[in-house]
């Protein structure tokens, strides 16, 4: 019996091609679900038809196909109305090319369905090893039905069987198996590999928020504990009148930084569509550097700026400003013998990047990795809120913060926001400096 490689292999690829595949059209995906069972049911039907047309052969010129694997395929893992097309589809390809032999086909797909079905009954009340053997059996069996009609096809036209008959459809049915072993094994692997992710998604998301939780819980019992011991003072002692107010103001204090706190994570964990329009990235800039010079002069910091006057974003000013003083207070904070802060925005296609550029102690990979994390910060006394809600912000703007840092040489903060046109109304400005 001689038998082409090339046309075994062929086949048993586009018998396969539907799982192959399906991980391209994820049902667990909300945007693919809707269209999940019409794709497969499409490449299933392609598949039976690629193979019925481009079948494998014998050296005395006898045919086969493995289109029956996509069509038991549709059967168990798409159902009725997928497998009926596939049906369809074979039996208008069979009556174009053989109509003498369309009775027949109809006969054998009708006993393929039948055979199906009771599979899908079976399979409700059998475990994981009857789920892989028996398509693997329906498979080959079919291929066993299929070599009976053969026979009686040949009796009833009284044709003479080729000597390499029952040795090649000897191979067929075990191809038929084999091909289905390897259709059912990917099957579950994708699927096994689907559920493993959501799980490990999941997993990560209750690990967040655990995490999350204990830093908040722990964040606000720090000032809630100093607020109550002088409020405790201010019960159980006599206090004059100058210490009294200093306790009452040192509570205010540690009760505002709580509402801070809880105001910050809120607006990590639920940030609210603001209101955006277009704005002039060099005036932002001014508003920036007027909010952050006094601190930087105290801090020995020299301010550098450049911004070219044609640059338009759409955003909440006054939320931008507060994000970029927050990422440039940090800048200053990272260089506590002093140093220089230069705050550049520049054009790129579609898009507008403010750079603000610090010559301190930097960070390494490690803390860049977390940096934006909820509760840290790579100061000793910092929450890390600041940045996060930055961090936050800027993606409502649909923009991104890229960080780059050298220790013992500074770090970069890239943030990259979309462009906008500069609405008519405005003349336009002058370069600005610092």
């Amino acid at each position: 019996m001689s038998i082409s490689f090339h046309e075994v292999l062929f086949n048993v690829l586009i018998a396969c091609s539907p799982v192959i595949v399906s991980p391209f059209f994820d049902e667990s995906n909300p945007l693919s679900k809707k269209s999940y069972k019409p794709m497969m049911t499409l490449v299933s039907i392609l598949a039976a038809l690629a193979c019925a047309t481009f079948p494998y052969s014998s050296g005395s010129g006898i045919k086969q196909s493995l289109f029956m694997i996509p069509l038991v395929s549709s059967f168990v893992h798409g159902g009725l109305l997928p497998a009926l097309a596939v049906s369809a589809s074979l039996l208008l390809l069979h009556g174009f090319v053989f109509p003498a032999s369309l009775p027949t086909d109809a006969v054998f797909l009708l006993i393929c369905a039948c055979f199906a079905g009771l599979y899908i009954k079976f399979h409700k009340t059998g475990g994981r090893f009857s789920a892989f053997l028996c398509p693997v059996l329906l498979s080959a069996g079919l291929g066993f039905v299929f070599m009976a009609f053969q026979i009686f096809f040949h009796r009833k036209n009284q044709l003479p069987l080729a000597p390499d008959f029952f040795s090649f459809h000897a191979f067929s049915i075990l191809l038929h198996g084999i091909s289905m072993a390897i259709v059912i094994y990917l099957s579950e692997f994708i699927r096994e590999s689907r559920v493993s992710r959501l799980e490990s998604q999941r997993a990560e998301k209750l690990n967040v928020l655990s995490e999350l939780a204990a830093s908040v819980a722990h964040e606000i019992r720090n000032p809630m504990t100093v607020a109550r011991g002088f409020l405790q003072i201010l019960s159980q002692t006599e206090v004059n009148e100058e210490k009294k107010k200093m306790y009452t103001s040192m509570a205010i204090e540690e009760m505002d930084r709580v509402q801070q706190i809880i105001t910050s994570y809120l607006a990590f964990a639920k940030p609210q569509a603001e209101i955006t329009e277009p704005v002039s990235v060099s005036v932002i800039i001014v508003s920036l550097v007027q909010r952050i010079q006094g601190y930087a002069g105290s801090s020995k910091v020299q301010l550098e700026t450049h911004a070219p006057p044609s640059l338009w974003i759409t955003a909440n000013a006054e939320k931008l400003i507060q994000c970029l003083v927050n990422l440039s207070r940090n800048g200053i904070e990272a260089m506590p013998e002093g140093g220089r802060l230069r705050i550049e925005a520049y054009p790129e296609p579609k898009s507008v990047c403010i750079s603000i550029e610090d010559t301190g102690i930097g960070m390494d990979a490690e803390e860049i990795a977390r940096l934006g994390s909820p509760f840290y910060s790579t100061k000793q006394k910092g929450t890390g809120l600041s940045v996060m809600v930055a961090f936050r912000i800027i993606e409502t703007f649909s923009g991104k913060v890229q960080v780059t840092s050298v220790p013992g040489r500074g770090t970069r903060v890239l943030v990259t926001l979309p462009q906008a046109a500069k609405p008519p109304q405005f003349a336009p400005a002058q370069d600005q400096f610092g």
